[in-house]
């Protein structure tokens, strides 16, 4: 019998994570320009590893992607009726 992965403890992460960029972002409002930009570059970086990170896990998840269709003037034509 094959086992689901389970999802119940994924908010715990994000709610961590959600919990310190606050908590980030009340210290540089305390603490003066310098701390805006270190928080924004350590935001950067954090953010390029996530991708990253998500691009290993899912390596195709934007090439299997099927093209974005075009509207047809159907839609206009049934709107009439």
């Amino acid at each position: 019998m094959s086992q689901k992965p389970s999802y119940e403890f994924v908010a715990i992460p994000i709610v961590l994570g959600i919990i310190g960029v606050v908590a980030l972002v009340l210290f540089a409002a305390t603490e003066g320009p310098w701390a805006w930009i270190l928080l924004g570059v350590g935001l950067l970086i954090v953010l390029a590893l996530v991708i990253r990170l998500v691009s290993k896990k899912y390596p195709h998840m934007w090439d299997e992607a099927p093209a974005d269709k075009t509207v047809s003037q159907d839609r206009n034509d049934s709107s009439s009726t």
